[in-house]
């Protein structure tokens, strides 16, 4: 049974004023008094209860996590990274999933609010349709850090700059010699999937290569000529970057020209490439060189392990955290802050020469 406050000022011989101040981190209170009381309170098991301090103070200690629209690694080391950032801060996390859709999104929003958390993190991937709910959530000033910028979203925000990523993946495999290069990415119409193909499309550009617009496969399984709208969206999600890799991939070796290399919207993605090339009879890196996105433990372990780019998701976490806490606490200026990340290259043997 919980020990009520008045049994615990008589078990611990303090007032209740003390007790309080104990409690809520005040420096009013001699150190060797909030010793004993802290000790007692472990003894006790004692565990203050955070919806009763968060109606006196206006705050439930509580950040709420939109998303991720996908599960991958990727967002899971995203997520425990969050968690252990913020319960650095003293701070717990509150997850409402989300399948990508506006009505989904809309549904994890009044979740969180109802729940009276303190800050929102939007997994977001740049999709336009997200716009008008983080606007609402500004406008009544709820603090909100995107992982990804929104179009038409003035917010503070944390995100990889994944469009350097992928000009610096193809710059890559261009100074290994490469000028027949294929992409893979799926037809989302996101800014998180757009940037990765602009990215790739300038660096060929500016080595003057030109892009065979047969050799990158952006659709589904579902529909080889590409969708659009929140169910096409959904859709997408719901088939993992390995089948994403391996079907485009198929569809791209299909063909009576094909690339001498790949870049890949992640390193599932690779593998899936992978495995069609060796039903193929394509040799990786010999025939064919493969460059991922991410750097997960499936990279370093693949049938031949990926060149790839790090995503640096403990930093992400902590970078989101701080944000969102001094957010909260009023330490930052108006104008929403905007941090950019560089994913850095790791190189392997799936695209053969160092």
């Amino acid at each position: 049974m919980a020990l009520t406050q008045h049994q615990l000022v008589e078990q611990l011989n303090v007032s209740r004023g003390t007790l309080h101040r104990v409690l809520t981190g005040s420096p009013l209170v001699k150190a060797s008094t909030r010793e004993r009381v802290l000790r007692e309170l472990e003894r006790l098991n004692y565990v203050p209860n955070a919806i009763a301090q968060g109606l006196k103070n206006r705050k439930s200690k509580t950040l709420g996590v939109i998303g991720p629209a996908t599960s991958n690694p990727s967002n899971a080391d995203k997520l425990t990274s969050l968690y252990l950032a913020a319960r650095e801060e003293g701070y717990s996390i509150i997850f409402a999933y989300s399948d990508g859709s506006s009505e989904a999104d809309a549904k994890s929003i009044r979740e969180l609010r109802s729940r009276m958390v303190d800050g929102i993190i939007a997994f977001g991937r740049g999709l336009p349709e997200a716009a008008p709910m983080y606007r609402e959530l500004l406008k009544d000033e709820i603090p909100l850090v995107g992982l990804y910028p929104t179009p038409g979203v003035e917010t503070d925000c944390v995100y990889v700059d994944t469009h350097g990523a992928f000009r610096r993946m193809t710059e890559h495999l261009i100074g290994l010699g490469h000028k027949k290069i294929g992409l893979l990415i799926n037809s989302s119409h996101s800014l998180f999937i757009r940037n990765r193909e602009l990215g790739f499309r300038d660096a060929m550009a500016k080595a003057k290569l030109t892009v065979r617009e047969e050799w990158i496969a952006s659709a589904t399984p579902y529909d080889s000529q590409g969708g659009e709208g929140e169910e096409w969206e959904k859709r997408i999600l719901q088939i993992s970057d390995y089948q994403q890799g391996f079907w485009g991939a198929s569809l791209i070796f299909a063909k009576r020209q094909r690339p001498t290399a790949m870049v890949c919207m992640t390193d599932d993605a690779a593998i899936g490439a992978l495995r069609a090339a060796d039903l193929a009879g394509i040799s990786v890196p010999q025939e064919l060189a493969l460059i991922g996105y991410n750097d997960k433990e499936d990279a370093r372990f693949a049938r031949v392990p990926l060149t790839t780019m790090h995503q640096p998701d403990e930093l992400i976490g902590r970078e989101v955290i701080s944000l969102l806490t001094k957010r909260i606490a009023g330490q930052l200026p108006a104008k929403p802050v905007v941090h950019a990340l560089q994913a850095k290259l790791v190189i392997r043997e799936s695209c053969g020469k160092k």
